[in-house]
């Protein structure tokens, strides 16, 4: 249907960062690791981690979600005012004061231009009237106006953080120990991994890698568990498989690693080692964030394609059998 494209690289300043509101104002052009890294030594971070290190206005473009959001949320509760260039060029503040959308001065033509040194308002936490203009144009992909300023939420690093794998002998068993865990209340900032990839007959197919996220969880079968163990350089074993991180207190933090070990092995769990240090806990989660490339090297040469599918969690163990049946069908390798 055609389109039009824009390139805001070149926006990507961090225009104003508030300690005290917890909040910061970027450009399209900073992405997410780049925020963080400008965070260091504040206190402060922005969680919300889809993965790849996308650009935040495009992270909220698309209501990106990611491992973290089992805790700190999606990108929409985050996002607290966005700066939009309407289809007519006028210009939109999503919250505070600038919410009256208004044609950018010295811009006769209406195109939007001049627009990049105007002063985003302050945000607000407390909306009582009008409509949430800013969920409105967060996920909407740009179907509504462009980005070219974001306000997002920060929030406090952890005085402590653990993360662990567990390894289960089925995938109902796996999901029934992350229902439990998230019944019990245990503060688990990040549940996570992916599974799946399948690959044509004599490897001339495409390889599909299945990223599959209920309310937030995910996990690794065994068949991913093992690529993702070979592709990463660690000892994995081949079976369905949690990864888990909690944040807390250094206090608190002893005490939701004894109540996740104690669910883990009710559910028939095992394999538990709790890592600290920043460079294990790293090396753990680059695990999950390369599984795509895990996939495509059970074949290589073949073209990869992904998909997300979102169900309620107690579905979890029907899509996983009943698309492995699919695959098998379709005489795929998954």
């Amino acid at each position: 249907q055609g389109g039009v494209c824009f390139d805001l690289s070149r926006m990507d300043a961090i225009a104003e960062l508030s300690l005290e509101d917890f909040s910061v104002v970027v450009e399209p052009g900073v992405t997410r690791k780049a925020l963080n890294s400008h965070l260091r030594g504040t206190g402060l971070w922005f969680p919300v981690d889809p993965g790849a290190d996308a650009s935040l206005c495009g992270m909220a473009a698309t209501g990106a979600s990611g491992t973290n959001a089992v805790r700190y949320g999606t990108m929409r509760p985050n996002v607290l005012n966005l700066r939009v260039v309407l289809p007519d060029g006028r210009l939109l503040h999503t919250a505070g004061p600038g919410r009256q959308a208004r044609w950018v001065p010295g811009d006769q033509a209406g195109t939007g231009g001049g627009h990049a040194g105007t002063r985003s308002p302050a945000p607000r936490r407390k909306r009582a009237a009008g409509y949430d203009l800013t969920s409105l144009f967060v996920g909407s992909e740009g179907t509504l106006g462009f980005l070219t300023q974001a306000t997002l939420r920060l929030h406090p690093l952890p005085e402590a953080t653990a993360a662990t794998i567990a390894t289960f002998p089925s995938v109902r068993a796996a999901v029934a120990c992350t229902v439990r865990v998230l019944q019990a209340a245990v503060p688990v900032a990040r549940i996570g991994g992916c599974w799946g990839p399948a690959v044509g007959p004599g490897g001339q197919g495409p390889a599909v890698g299945l990223s599959v996220a209920f309310s937030h969880p995910e996990f690794l079968d065994e068949v991913m568990a093992g690529a993702c163990g070979r592709f990463s350089g660690l000892e994995l074993p081949a079976a369905a498989t949690l990864l888990l991180e909690l944040h807390g207190s250094r206090r608190g933090l002893a005490e939701q690693q004894r109540q996740t070990e104690e669910i883990v092995r009710l559910n028939g769990g095992s394999g538990l080692a709790w890592a600290e240090e920043p460079e294990e806990r790293g090396r753990l989660w680059a695990m999950r964030h390369s599984a795509w490339y895990a996939a495509l090297a059970l074949r290589p040469g073949c073209q990869g394609y992904s998909t997300d599918v979102c169900v309620p969690i107690s579905r979890l163990p029907d899509v996983v059998v009943e698309t492995k049946r699919d695959l098998q069908d379709s005489s795929l390798t998954g």
